[in-house]
């Protein structure tokens, strides 16, 4: 279940990550349905799963979309967290087995996920080893993924909170 993630120049999927309070979830709102189409591909999109958040993964491409799923605030830590220094990009994963699957969730790593929440900044960071060095692509508006070499390590989440 080895899965490599690399990384490319691209502009983010425009749209807007929210957290909404009451669902105690991420959703992503595109800006525009027809970029999405043209990333997605004919076979459409599964999720690759960190705990319960899901990265949102075009089948025919592997290119990583956007998170979405529960993940209940309540659950966080509290935490002092500066957003590090982002490369706008395209993430692309390629799974050794299973094969990426419409619909079929993959496991992103068998870890346990930290969470971390600065209520200064709204920033949230899901991550797997805080000590590892880290290189960020955001690939949507407001979410960045953490790579270290092939393998990803964190999410950084700035979403707009909603009742």
């Amino acid at each position: 279940m080895a899965h490599k993630f690399t990384a490319e120049a691209a502009n983010p999927l425009a749209g807007t990550l929210r957290y909404s309070e009451s669902d105690r979830g991420f959703n992503f709102q595109l800006r525009n349905f027809d970029e999405l189409a043209g990333l997605v591909g004919e076979r459409g999109s599964t999720s690759l799963v960190a705990d319960t958040l899901q990265l949102e993964v075009a089948v025919d491409t592997g290119c990583a979309l956007y998170v979405w799923g529960y993940l209940p605030k309540e659950s966080w830590r509290r935490a002092d967290l500066k957003l590090p220094s982002s490369v706008s990009g395209r993430v692309t994963v390629e799974l050794d087995d299973p094969p990426l699957e419409e619909g079929i969730s993959v496991s992103i790593a068998r870890s346990n996920w930290e969470v971390l929440f600065d209520e200064g900044s709204g920033l949230v960071q899901v991550v797997r080893d805080r000590k590892i060095l880290e290189e960020l692509v955001e690939i949507a508006d407001g979410v960045h993924l953490g790579l270290s070499g092939t393998r990803m390590n964190s999410f950084w989440l700035s979403p707009e909170f909603v009742k």
